[in-house]
């Protein structure tokens, strides 16, 4: 089957009307029908926001899709905290009282990265309301030990440095080093090294001496979208996901662990044990789509037979994943700023976020984001970690976190920790590039194998979209077309 040939119909019918792939939309009407029958089975590892887009653009084009998803339930890293939901070693509430707040409190992605986004362009379909907080929000900043104001900062001149830096990421050609030496190399004053962790190791689920300067540079030169960042109003991020691909629910088998792909013969036989019945099983299919997460595919946790090749293993090599946190704090009363978005700068933790600015009046929650070293140490506390975070605020906010933070009549803080480095099938936050990655990684990394094995997830994003919701569905639509194009 023909690209030109085949994609006017991808998306139509299942998807009739909701954000198709740019690659569809701009097909002519005259294009020839695609060719028909395929009568193979395409396997998806993993039902998170790849899976389901990959496997929603194939069923719709006629293909027979079986998603295994490894847990009990569907998003993958898009989650948003139920009232349902259960503690767990991964999800830790400190009380059995809810937090006060009256809006969806996001546990993983938490924004739309780009009104224009693949995820921004859903939710534009889906007629979603959105806060833009570029206009309903001021992002202030931990300086030199104390709270300022985002204006002050702003007439810092080490600040100033440190924002051209940031704002110039795209433009760097030095050689391939962490962003950390970059920064060092630039000569940006030690004051700003929080921030700037803030602004960028964090924000990509690790810190700035672990990630390389060049491969985010290059990556970040390929974006397209805009910068406009916006949450939902009223809507949970996982709702949305899974009611844009509620077509293919009924494809998805949940807690179904595949541990073995043999692609040798004609037909791939999988492997793998069902946890809720803990019986093993083996399928044969005619092409998977694998989509787990770095961390799954660098640990062996999946066997491939043949091995995978050279060229992945050394992009793997020089990827990671690290541990992630989000946590969440609820107060009596809002300290630090009704109209505050992020407050950056902390060596704790580097992003406190006002998760119901522009959303609510109850504006009282912290939705707290820890990524790299920082976050294996505090999942490492478990509950302890909680008070680890007041003190941070405390030494800022002269003591106002402690004395506001709501606890429920046993005298146990409310509070929440969501440990994505305990997520058995997830195991970390998202994909970087180590110190002499590049993106050539990512490339080899996606590239399918014998026109049998291929891959998506953020991960495998080219599009330098990668550890974001936006790289995910990127990935997505490739992966299918490569399907599609092999058949």
């Amino acid at each position: 089957m023909k690209r030109r040939k085949v994609i006017k119909h991808i998306g139509l019918g299942l998807s009739a009307g909701i954000a198709l792939p740019g690659w569809l939309a701009s097909c002519k009407g005259d294009d020839p029908a695609p060719t028909p029958g395929y009568e193979g089975t395409v396997a998806i590892v993993g039902a998170g926001a790849a899976g389901l887009y990959t496997a929603d653009i194939l069923k719709a084009q006629g293909i027979k899709v079986i998603l295994f998803e490894a847990s009990d339930r569907l998003g993958g890293r898009v989650k948003t905290l139920k009232t349902t939901d259960k503690p767990s070693a991964s999800l830790i509430f400190n009380s059995l009282s809810p937090l006060s707040s009256d809006f969806p409190n996001e546990l993983g992605a938490g924004q739309i990265i780009g009104s224009d986004s693949s995820w921004g362009k859903v939710v534009e379909q889906l007629k979603l309301t959105t806060v833009n907080l570029g206009t309903a929000t001021t992002n202030n900043y931990f300086l030199d030990g104390a709270f300022v104001e985002s204006s002050a900062a702003e007439a810092d001149s080490d600040f100033i440095a440190a924002k051209n830096f940031f704002d110039n990421i795209a433009t760097y050609s030095g050689g391939n080093v962490s962003v950390q030496q970059a920064i060092l190399s630039a000569g940006i004053s030690p004051r700003m090294y929080a921030i700037l962790n803030s602004w960028i190791g964090n924000k990509y689920g690790t810190t700035n001496e672990r990630m390389s300067m060049l491969a985010l540079s290059d990556g970040l030169k390929l974006v397209t979208r805009n910068n406009e960042l916006q949450t939902l109003s009223d809507n949970p991020m996982q709702d949305a996901l899974l009611s844009r691909f509620s077509n293919v629910a009924v494809d998805v088998m949940s807690n179904t662990v595949v541990s073995e792909i043999d692609y040798t013969g004609e037909k791939i036989v999988m492997y793998g044990e069902n946890t809720a019945s803990a019986e093993t099983f083996s399928v044969e299919v005619d092409k998977v789509i694998v989509t787990a997460p770095v961390s799954i595919l660098k640990s062996g946790s999946i066997s491939f037979t043949p091995g995978l090749n050279a060229k992945k293993t050394a992009a793997l090599s020089r990827m990671d994943m690290d541990p992630a946190l989000r946590i969440l704090l609820d107060f009596k009363a809002n300290f630090w700023g009704a109209d505050s978005g992020f407050l950056y700068g902390g060596t704790t933790a580097p992003d406190y976020f006002t998760s119901g600015a522009g959303r609510s009046d109850v504006n009282r929650t912290m939705a707290v984001t820890i990524a790299g070293p920082e976050a294996a140490t505090l999942s490492a506390l478990g509950k302890d970690a909680i008070p680890v975070l007041l003190a941070e605020l405390d030494t800022i906010f002269d003591g106002k976190a402690t004395l506001n933070i709501r606890k429920d009549l046993n005298d146990n803080i409310i509070a929440i920790i969501q440990d994505w480095s305990l997520e058995p099938f997830i195991k970390g936050g998202m994909s970087y590039a180590k110190p002499g990655g590049t993106n050539q990684d990512r490339i080899d990394l996606a590239e399918p194998v014998n026109s049998k094995l291929f891959f998506a997830g953020e991960a495998t994003d080219v599009n330098g979209e990668f550890g974001t919701l936006n790289g995910a569905l990127l990935s997505a639509e490739r992966a299918a077309q490569e399907v599609i194009d092999s058949i």
